[in-house]
């Protein structure tokens, strides 16, 4: 399995080295920035589970992978973003016009790879998504700083982030020869897992270690992003530190700080993780339709690692 990843690594540097000229150097920065190949990884597992044919699983994992880039690159223009993963993202490097054309690049060389495999099924799955991804920042950019509730944030994630690994685990599975039900199954899983990835993240954002993420402590905040542990904040605790951080463009430290601590003060930080570990166990849940093997085992332990995780 490791040995299928490190030639979905090779095939991302392929793809930064094969951009127009201009791109090519962007392109391959932003492909080979680091993470953890999640996405690749969960496609693998599942199409692991049958017997997929190797090269279109590859090439399937490495469009994986590349659209999730083109996406980060799309997300860090419309916030404006300086670093991300310790180091300065496409658009503080090379402008914006550089950073558009290298997202849409990379997005278009993605559903080229997809297309080639030629598979209905699949072509569906990751064009939802994207679809999805492209409704869900939009809707985090219209919602900054102002009221979000709780149904409002879980159709945000499910879009933005839960909508990616289930296309990811789905594709999979088909790629592999399962069956309906057992393709179903994933998409469970994926989307769960997900979502408890994007909650989880949501807490990290508040109590992990500055840069570790590419970022400060307290970005969503800063950003005016209204995540699930502030959303419980804003209930319990108080409402009106938290939201003049929310509306204020670059606060500064002190108020940040001011802000971050009147999160912490409530159980905003546990409720977001029980709730994260609910979704664990629906993911765990949907693996049950699949055969026991070492693939389903691994899936089910990262799983087992989103809540808490040292990201």
């Amino acid at each position: 399995m490791f040995g299928l990843l490190d030639e979905v690594e090779a095939r991302l540097r392929e793809v930064g080295r094969s951009a127009p000229g201009g791109l090519d150097l962007p392109a391959l920065e932003a492909l080979t920035s680091g993470g953890k190949r999640l996405r690749p990884l969960l496609l693998l597992l599942s199409a692991g589970i049958g017997a997929p044919d190797r090269e279109a699983v590859l090439r399937a994992a490495a469009a994986t992978e590349v659209l999730h880039t083109a996406t980060l690159i799309h997300d860090d223009i419309v916030d404006k973003a300086k670093s991300r993963r310790g180091v300065p993202t496409t658009v503080a490097r090379y402008g914006r016009e550089v950073a558009v054309a290298t997202g849409d690049y990379l997005f278009a060389e993605s559903f080229s790879a997809l297309a080639s495999l030629g598979d209905p099924r699949v072509i569906r799955e990751f064009a939802e998504a994207a679809r999805g991804l492209a409704a869900g920042e939009l809707d985090q950019f219209m919602a900054s700083g102002g009221p979000v509730d709780v149904e409002d944030y879980l159709e945000h994630i499910r879009l933005k982030t839960a909508g990616l690994f289930r296309a990811a685990c789905v594709a999979g599975g088909t790629l592999g020869g399962l069956s309906l039900v057992q393709i179903d199954a994933l998409a469970t899983y994926g989307q769960a897992l997900g979502l408890a990835f994007q909650m989880s993240d949501d807490v990290m954002d508040l109590v992990g270690k500055p840069g570790v993420m590419g970022k400060g402590i307290g970005t969503d905040l800063a950003e005016g992003t209204v995540t699930l542990p502030i959303i419980f904040a804003l209930r319990e605790g108080d409402a009106a530190t938290i939201r003049r951080v929310l509306a204020t463009p670059r606060p500064d430290p002190e108020l940040l700080e001011a802000g971050i601590e009147a999160v912490l003060a409530t159980d905003a930080v546990a409720r977001t993780e029980a709730w994260a570990r609910e979704e664990v166990g629906a993911a765990l849940r949907g693996l049950e339709a699949l055969p026991g093997c070492p693939e389903r085992a691994f899936l089910e332990m990262i799983a087992a690692e989103v809540v808490g995780r040292d990201v």
